[in-house]
């Protein structure tokens, strides 16, 4: 049989993508291969949030498609993703070896466009479409929790972004959908399931009509889906990433505590602790309005893990405004933070100011940041010494093969003494022994 083998670079956007890539090329009669070199249908799946993130990926491409004009065999070559999708045309002039540029919304078509190129020809897949509902049976990368896409694209307009030029305007999938999608994974031992979206508080906002209870409200927001979807059988954990929090509202605070299966676990970005700058990243709100969402998850839910993303070094940031980060950072008390230095991307208006930042400044923040974000997620661990929990396994630790490893539901990773190999997939209670910043170490009850 001939085999594929699919590179994911980023985000769970694309890890969500590209297991329904494979989904379509199994479906087309392909074996997946870990090896790249045995490979007869090899895709990228892009990111190009970052651009060290592109880079990585010429890089890659580079080597492949020297192999291919060394060999000139049937290999062909798909980039997929975001940086397909920025650099559509100019890809396929800068690496002619390439057979398919396709960007994220064309994820499902796979099998159309391989059609179209198995005479040599370069297939460009860039332009807008309306996404298909997917037949395909996505090829999950695990059997125990799934990523299940509620929303594509994004509507947002911050100005340091380039999800909204690379993946298009927002396009809800209908509820049923979601839930048939979600009984499905059930029926197939899944146990959790993520709901993913760009910005998943805005679902709903494109699909018809007005709430019944005439508050103005959309007929389907992300709270009703939550709502719509929670009793799906086999499924005994929920969980939705990301969330924006301009749009989280408290009515979808009040609906996580009531619903017992939706996990005690928010990311919220909150990208900076300065109000000047989060109006310069046009992110429409304050450090205030962020400060008290978390007030409110804390008041309905004291226990619930929270983690976030920052950026440092934006054009223009002071010392005093950075300091004001590393304020919200202690003073929010984060169970994670996903940090990176500013970085200027094609087609965004910060990457065109003049009030750019020094690498080494920002390299210096970006350090200092993290300090301080290892030190308060060590400080919020310690509340979970001494106590019981229940894990989700997911196997057996690859560091230590006489353990074994899942997550709680505040998303820590937990490592106790067992056969992961036989309490794969089984939820488990864990007294917990030994607390790290980010993992949890105990025995099972």
């Amino acid at each position: 049989a001939k085999k594929y083998h699919i590179h994911t670079f980023g985000c769970q956007m694309n890890l969500a993508d590209s297991e329904r890539m494979a989904g379509v090329l199994e479906n087309l009669g392909y074996q997946c291969t870990p090896n790249v070199k045995d490979a007869d249908v090899l895709v990228y799946n892009t990111c190009s949030i970052r651009e060290k993130a592109e880079n990585k990926v010429y890089s890659a491409l580079g080597s492949q498609a020297k192999r291919k004009r060394q060999h000139m065999g049937d290999l062909k070559i798909i980039v997929a993703g975001c940086v397909a999708q920025q650099e559509g045309e100019q890809l396929l002039r800068r690496v002619p070896e390439v057979d398919i540029v396709m960007g994220p919304q064309h994820a499902n078509r796979i099998d159309q466009l391989l059609e179209q190129a198995k005479d040599g020809e370069q297939v460009l897949a860039t332009e807008q479409i309306q996404i298909a509902e997917d037949i395909t049976i996505p090829k999950r990368d695990s059997d125990i929790s799934a990523w299940v896409n509620v929303i594509y694209g994004c509507n947002e307009k911050c100005t340091y972004c380039v999800v909204p030029n690379v993946r298009g305007q927002e396009q809800s999938r209908l509820p049923d959908n979601i839930k048939n999608e979600m009984k499905m994974c059930g029926d197939l031992g899944f146990k959790e399931v993520t709901l993913l979206g760009q910005n998943v508080d805005a679902y709903g906002r494109d699909l018809p009509g007005l709430a019944a209870d005439n508050s103005g409200r959309r007929a389907w927001t992300f709270t009703d889906l939550l709502r719509h979807v929670h009793d799906v059988e086999g499924i005994e954990r929920i969980r939705f990433a990301t969330s924006h929090p301009r749009y989280f509202t408290h009515r979808l605070i009040q609906t996580c505590a009531e619903l017992p299966k939706i996990c005690e676990f928010f990311h919220i970005p909150f990208q900076s602790g300065d109000n000047d700058i989060l109006r310069e990243m046009k992110r429409g709100y304050t450090h205030q309005r962020y400060r008290s969402i978390i007030d409110n998850i804390r008041y309905h839910m004291p226990d619930a893990s929270i983690s976030g993303d920052a950026i440092v070094g934006f054009p223009g940031e002071t010392e005093e405004q950075f300091q004001r980060t590393i304020d919200l950072v202690r003073e929010v008390g984060f169970d994670r933070v996903n940090t990176a230095a500013y970085s200027p991307r094609p087609n965004t208006p910060a990457a065109e100011w003049e009030n750019q930042i020094a690498d080494f400044i920002k390299s210096d923040r970006l350090n200092r940041l993290n300090r301080v974000v290892n030190e308060v997620a060590e400080e919020r661990a310690q509340r979970f010494m001494g106590r019981e929990f229940e894990v989700l396994v997911e196997g057996v630790n690859p560091k230590n093969p006489d353990q074994a490893f899942g997550r709680n539901r505040h998303n820590k990773l937990v490592f106790f003494d067992g056969d992961g190999d036989s309490l794969k997939g089984k939820l488990v209670t864990v007294k917990i022994d030994l607390v790290r910043a980010f993992s949890l170490f105990g025995s099972m009850v």
